[in-house]
C-alpha cells in the first residue's frame, strides 16, 4: 500500500514537473512582441501611433506595427515597424500634412528606410478580404496579434467575432458592437471571456474617451456591489454646446461655432439627434449586467426637429435656426429662473429598466452643472454609493478629443500586455 502511495506521489510530481516545463516554454519572455494592425488613419489613429512612440521604456519594447489601414488603402510593413523616439519627429511631420497612406508610405521608406507595400481596395468586400488575409498571415508569425479598431465602421464591427474566434485580440474605440445588435455583442463577449477563449476584447474608449468608466463599472460588479442607475453627460460635443450657451446669442450660432472648432460631426445632426449618447448609455447598461439593453429600448429626445431629420445637410443648416433657437432659449430661460442649468444627459436605470437620453435641468450646485468645455461626467448610484449612505460615485474629465481617446486605447493595449504576461500562455 505504501509502495502504491509512493508511486502515485511520483506520478503526481512528474505530472507537475511536466506542467511547469510546459508553462515555462509558453511563458511570455522579454522578447515577446504584440503585433498590432491599425484600422483608422484619422486624428485618433495618428495620435495613437505618436503616443506609442512616446512610451519607449514600456510599450514600444513590446509592440510592433504590421499594418495601418483606412477604407481606401493599407500600408503593409514587410518587416514590423517598431515605434520609437527616433521615428516620432518624422511621423509628426507626416501626420500634419496628409491622410494619404501612399504619401505616408513614401515618407516612411525615405525617412526610416522601412520596406512596405501599399494595398488599394475599392470596395468594402475587398477591405474585409484584405484584413482577414493579414490576420491569418501575421497570426502565424506572431505570438500575439491585436487589431486596433479606430473606425466607426459597421462592416468592421461585423467581423469582430471572426477576429476573436481566430485568437486575435481586439482593442476598440468603435461603439457599434457593444451598443448594437445584442446577439452579436453577446457572441463577442462569449468569445473573449469564456474559460476556453484565446482572445481579449477591450473597449474602454467607447465611453468617455480615456476616462475609466468601463473599468469602474466592472469593478462594481467584481466587488459584489449592485448598480441601481448610471447617469451622465456623455457627449463632448453636447457638453460643449450647453456649457457654452448662455442665451446671449442663438443656439444655432453655438452649434456653428462648435462645428468650426471640429467638435461636431460634419453633419451636426449626428450629435444633436442624441444617438451617440444613446449608444454610450446602452454600453454602460450592458456592462452593468443588463445585456439586452438596446438603442431601440431607449427614449431619445432629439434636438433635431422631425421636419429636418431626413433632408439634405444644406437644408438642415439653413432652417435649423428658425426651428430651434426660440425653443432652446425658452427652456434655458425657464431653467435659469429656477436657478438651474441645462445639460444633455443619458441615463440607464437598472431597477426600472429605463434608458433615456434627454435635455435635463440641474441645480448649479450639482456636479453636472460645474462642467466646462467638452468635459464628460458620469454618476453611478449603487447599494454602496448612494445618497442614503454617503453619496454617489462621480467620474469627470475630458470626454472627447483625439489625445484622450488615443490615450484610452493605449491604456487598453497596456492592460492587454499585462494580461498576456499574467496568463503565461501564448496565443
Amino acid at each position: 500500500m505504501q509502495q502504491h502511495c509512493d508511486n502515485n506521489k511520483k506520478e503526481s510530481e512528474n505530472e507537475q514537473k511536466s506542467m511547469n516545463s510546459t508553462r515555462a516554454d509558453k511563458r511570455i519572455t522579454d522578447t515577446f512582441k504584440l503585433s498590432i494592425g491599425i484600422l483608422g488613419s484619422g486624428l485618433i489613429g495618428k495620435e495613437f501611433v505618436l503616443q506609442l512612440c512616446d512610451q519607449t521604456d514600456v510599450l514600444e519594447k513590446k509592440c510592433e506595427i504590421v499594418f495601418i489601414a483606412n477604407s481606401r488603402k493599407e500600408i503593409r510593413f514587410k518587416e514590423p515597424f517598431r515605434p520609437s523616439e527616433h521615428a516620432r519627429e518624422l511621423l509628426e511631420t507626416m501626420f500634419d500634412g496628409t491622410n494619404d497612406l501612399a504619401i505616408w508610405a513614401k515618407n516612411l521608406y525615405e525617412g526610416l528606410g522601412l520596406e512596405l507595400d501599399i494595398v488599394k481596395c475599392a470596395t468594402k468586400k475587398e477591405r474585409q478580404s484584405i484584413v482577414l488575409q493579414d490576420l491569418e498571415e501575421f497570426k502565424n508569425k506572431s505570438a500575439a496579434y491585436c487589431l486596433i479598431d479606430l473606425t466607426a465602421s459597421e462592416e468592421v464591427a461585423d467581423m469582430y467575432h471572426v477576429f476573436l474566434a481566430l485568437g486575435i485580440h481586439v482593442v476598440s474605440a468603435n461603439k457599434k458592437v457593444n451598443s448594437g445588435d445584442s446577439a452579436r455583442d453577446q457572441k463577442c463577449r462569449g468569445l473573449s471571456s469564456s474559460s476556453w477563449s484565446t482572445a481579449h476584447w477591450l473597449y474602454e474608449a467607447t465611453i468617455g474617451a480615456g476616462l475609466p468608466i468601463i473599468s469602474t463599472i466592472r469593478n462594481f460588479s467584481a466587488s459584489g456591489d449592485e448598480i441601481f442607475e448610471i447617469k451622465g453627460v456623455l457627449s463632448g460635443t453636447m457638453s460643449y454646446l450647453f456649457n457654452t450657451y448662455d442665451g446671449t446669442k442663438p443656439f444655432s450660432e453655438v452649434v456653428k461655432q462648435a462645428k468650426d472648432l471640429g467638435f461636431t460631426e460634419p453633419d451636426a445632426r449626428e450629435d444633436l439627434n442624441g444617438k451617440d449618447v444613446a449608444r454610450k448609455v446602452v454600453i454602460a447598461a450592458r456592462e452593468a449586467g443588463w445585456l439586452d439593453a438596446t438603442i431601440e429600448k431607449t427614449m431619445i429626445e432629439s434636438l433635431v426637429p422631425e421636419s429636418l431629420r431626413s433632408c439634405k445637410k444644406e437644408e438642415f443648416e439653413e432652417k435649423f435656426a428658425s426651428e430651434v433657437d426660440e425653443q432652446i432659449l425658452q427652456r434655458f430661460t425657464e431653467a435659469k429662473e429656477r436657478g438651474n442649468v441645462l445639460r444633455f444627459c443619458g441615463s440607464a436605470n437598472l431597477k426600472t429598466k429605463e434608458l433615456k437620453v434627454e435635455l435635463m435641468e440641474f441645480p448649479k450646485a450639482h456636479a453636472f452643472a460645474s462642467l466646462s468645455g467638452s468635459q464628460n461626467v458620469i454618476e453611478i448610484e449603487s447599494s454602496r454609493y448612494n445618497a442614503r449612505v454617503s453619496s454617489t460615485l462621480t467620474i469627470s474629465g475630458p470626454g472627447a478629443g483625439s489625445r484622450v481617446t488615443a490615450g484610452g486605447v493605449l491604456s487598453d493595449v497596456a492592460k492587454l500586455i499585462a494580461r498576456l504576461g499574467d496568463v503565461e500562455v501564448l496565443i
